[in-house]
């Protein structure tokens, strides 16, 4: 298996284990994330270095909890990992649910992420937070 779809799974482990901080150290410090959203989803956006990345963690905590979060497949290709997922979840405020298949892309440099972003539907996300 790539080392760079183990660098993108230790990613998930450490989210799953609700680590932020364990993501953090496998990202550079310039990375760029982008999850979509804004402004509907208050988590959403583009984030530029860990600092930024923390702060979508604790937003998103925040916001949602996932009740379901399954990365399913893993491509590899270059310096790009693009992973095929599944989550569902509820909005800690309204208590409502959602429920989306994703695609995620990772593009690792030197066993570190360096851009990440991700594809969801965000309508049934944002219509479970307002």
């Amino acid at each position: 298996m790539s080392s760079k779809i183990l660098t993108v799974q230790q990613c998930y482990a450490e989210f799953g284990k609700g680590n932020p901080h364990g993501v953090l150290e496998l990202l550079t410090d310039d990375i760029i994330w982008i999850d979509p959203g804004y402004p509907h989803i208050p988590y959403a956006g583009k984030c530029q270095g860990k600092e930024e990345v923390l702060n979508f963690f604790i937003q998103m905590s925040q916001t949602v909890a996932f009740t379901r979060f399954e990365p399913q497949q893993f491509l590899c290709d270059g310096n790009f990992v693009v992973v095929k997922g599944y989550f569902t979840g509820k909005a800690n405020e309204t208590g409502k649910t959602f429920e989306t298949e994703w695609v995620m892309i990772w593009e690792v440099i030197d066993e570190k992420v360096k851009r990440y972003q991700a594809f969801i539907d965000t309508y049934s996300v944002a219509v479970a937070i307002q």
